[in-house]
């Protein structure tokens, strides 16, 4: 299984104009120093001691025995991951920004809001608002310069699954929304990438890429991982590419799972920056013969960035 991502560059943001000249395409397919002092009289230093051992021992990395373990169960849990997900359906609010190429002024483009079905591993997406409108029949004034999938496992899976034998090396402690998790640093060479970066049908290449993931110590359940290609060739013209995927709780029916709750796709150009910040709302359960529309409260509202702790 791959990650995709689609691409159009374009140097700025400007109104939307009728369709003319395809612009070129781009697609992918798709982680404290501690002294020890003697007790002292000094009013309050107990205490101050005591929490500073407190954090230290917060500091403290498992044992690599420990550290075995947690992959373990880290693996086991993307193993499992897909399989157990229920067919649903969720809106998706992607706000799309453009920036110079050394990250500043940035530029609000279009939010796209879709209807996303996932049903038997397989996600499906259907525009029907653009900024906030709903769109026209055989219209096509927005911009999409860049485009994701594949949000609902498949970067677990590359990361954590048999066939990419990730290197994986004990990074921190690090707390995600009041969650205590821990952070591994991964490596993916080329040879074991399923990560596919193409400027055309002649112009492509697999890369190995780079990421952490932020684990439940206790469950092996994923709360963040990140991505980021490297030794990409120049004549793919991106110097970087890299993804941030939270995940929250979600109710779907009388269950409750880990699903994503926002992302955010970050991709530098020679000439360009490019930032899709992506929010998942509204999940429900999706049957054969479910008829559920969806309509624009609580989908219209300027969505917030991704959160990062």
């Amino acid at each position: 299984m791959v990650t995709r991502r689609f691409f159009r560059q374009a140097s700025k943001w400007t109104k939307p104009q009728p369709p003319h000249k395809p612009a070129a395409k781009w697609f992918i397919a798709i982680g404290t120093l501690c002294v020890a002092a003697a007790i002292c009289s000094v009013p309050g230093y107990a205490q101050e001691s005591n929490g500073a051992s407190i954090q230290n021992q917060a500091e403290v990395p498992p044992s690599p025995a420990a550290q075995d373990k947690l992959l373990d169960l880290m693996r086991d849990y993307a193993e499992r991951y897909v399989s157990n997900l229920p067919n649903f359906i969720c809106v998706q609010v992607t706000s799309q920004y453009q920036g110079n190429k050394k990250g500043k002024h940035w530029h609000k483009g279009d939010t796209l809001t879709a209807k996303l079905t996932y049903a038997q591993g397989h996600e499906e997406r259907t525009l029907y608002l653009v900024n906030n409108k709903p769109i026209k029949r055989g219209s096509r004034h927005w911009r999409t310069p860049l485009v994701t999938e594949g949000e609902f496992g498949t970067l677990l899976e590359r990361v954590l699954g048999p066939d990419n034998d990730a290197s994986f090396t004990w990074s921190r402690w690090e707390t995600v929304r009041n969650k205590r998790l821990a952070v591994f640093d991964y490596t993916v060479d080329r040879a074991h990438s399923s990560l596919s970066l193409s400027l055309s049908d002649y112009v492509k290449a697999t890369v190995p890429y780079t990421g952490s993931v932020y684990a439940d110590p206790q469950t092996g359940a994923i709360w963040r991982i990140t991505d980021s290609a490297t030794e990409i060739p120049p004549e793919l013209q991106t110097e970087s590419i890299g993804t941030t995927i939270d995940y929250a709780e979600a109710s779907i029916g009388d269950a409750q799972y880990l699903l994503p709750l926002g992302a955010t796709v970050a991709m530098r150009t020679d000439r360009n920056q490019i930032r899709n910040e992506i929010q998942f709302q509204q999940y429900r359960k999706f049957e054969a013969d479910s008829n559920i529309t969806f309509g624009s409260p609580g989908v219209t509202e300027e969505p917030k960035p991704a959160p990062h702790d």
